[in-house]
Order: structure tokens, then C-alpha cells, then sequence
């Protein structure tokens, strides 16, 4: 299980100091992520991705604490995701519903620089070599549809019980489960499709032996 604790933690009086603090330990090629920053509230923060290292650096103004000065964590980028998740689903939330950005294509343009941000400490999750990267990309990506392909046959499941067999099933599924007769249709024939596609595939294997 991922731990969001961090690699380390120091605090110092003002931004300047903690500037200088993150000039002595990261590398040349970091850069700071400034919109996953302004995601987190309107208290002043700070996010800087180090690509030498692999890691992230996460600073904070504690005057909303009632205390001084800054507080400065170092995270692994696995710990840094699982920190910035709820943001992260905010912006799916919106994506989800784009209605929701009532036109405006500004703040569409920052949730897509937001997830591009994000995606550049996913990546440091992976390993460092591009073709090692990239498999584990697909692994995850296959471990995803699978887990989707049984909660699309759970759904399945459930229709076909709400739908019965009896004249107007249909329509009566659709009332409960808040869809169209047309869609309660659709859902049962996709599960047939899948059903029987993966029989034909046994079948060809089978030929091919």
C-alpha cells in the first residue's frame, strides 16, 4: 500500500529561506507545477517536481495554522499523487461533466495543464527506461479493463434481473434503474456481444492448435 508520509520535513522562517533550503538539495532540471499549486487553496504553497531525483518537494505558508514561518516535505511521486488525489478528482468530476465549465475554456485549458502536471509524477512512478515504462503502462492499463469488464457484467446482471423475462421487463427495468427502454436493450446485447466474442476467441484458439 502506497504511504503518503513523507521522505522528510523542515520548516524555516520565510519564503526566501525555504528557496534557498531548495536550491542546496534539488536538482537542475526541477521545475515547479504551478497549476496542481493553485488547485490547493488560497493559502500560498509551493509544488516543485525534481526529475534527478525522482522525487517531489512540497512547500507551505503556516500562517493558517496560527504558527510561522514555512513548512517544506519531501514526497516519493507515488506519495505525491495519492496527496493531490482529491484535486485530481475534482478536475475528473468536471471533465465528467463539462457542462459544469459553463463555457468557460480558460479554466478548461488549466485543468488539462493541472492533469498534464500530474501525468509528469505519474511517470516518475515508472521506471526510468522508456520501454520498461511503457510496459507497465499497459499492465495497469490491462489490470483497469479487466476490473471494468466485471463491473460491466455485474451491470449486465443486474439488468437482466431487473428486466426478468415476463412482457414489458424492459420497460420496467428501465423505471427502476433511472434509463431508457432503448438502453436497457443495448446493455443486455453488449453483454451478449462480449459473451460470445470470447467464445469465438476459445473457438480460434482452439482451431489454431
Amino acid at each position: 500500500m502506497t504511504t503518503t508520509e513523507p521522505l522528510g520535513t523542515t520548516t524555516h522562517p520565510d519564503w526566501e529561506a525555504v528557496e534557498v533550503h531548495l536550491a542546496r538539495h534539488i536538482g537542475p532540471n526541477a521545475y515547479p507545477l504551478p497549476e496542481l499549486t493553485a488547485l490547493l487553496d488560497e493559502h500560498p504553497h509551493r509544488l516543485v517536481l525534481d526529475p534527478d531525483s525522482r522525487t517531489i518537494w512540497w512547500a507551505w505558508d503556516n500562517t493558517p495554522l496560527n504558527e510561522e514561518g514555512w513548512t517544506v516535505e519531501h514526497f516519493t511521486p507515488e506519495a505525491a499523487a495519492e496527496q493531490l488525489g482529491d484535486e485530481i478528482d475534482r478536475i475528473q468530476d468536471r471533465q465528467d461533466a463539462p457542462e459544469q465549465y459553463d463555457g468557460d475554456t480558460s479554466a478548461l485549458d488549466r485543468d488539462q495543464e493541472a492533469l498534464d502536471e500530474y501525468a509528469a509524477i505519474l511517470r516518475l512512478t515508472l521506471p526510468a527506461e522508456p520501454d520498461r515504462a511503457a510496459a507497465h503502462i499497459k499492465h495497469r492499463r490491462r489490470l483497469v479493463a479487466r476490473q471494468d469488464a466485471l463491473w460491466q457484467r455485474t451491470y449486465a446482471e443486474l439488468v437482466r434481473d431487473q428486466a426478468g423475462t415476463e412482457w414489458g421487463g424492459n420497460t420496467r427495468a428501465a423505471r427502476a434503474l433511472g434509463v431508457t427502454d432503448v438502453q436497457i436493450g443495448r446493455i443486455i446485447k453488449d453483454d451478449d456481444k462480449r459473451r460470445a466474442a470470447l467464445a469465438d476467441a476459445v473457438n480460434a484458439a482452439r482451431d489454431a492448435m
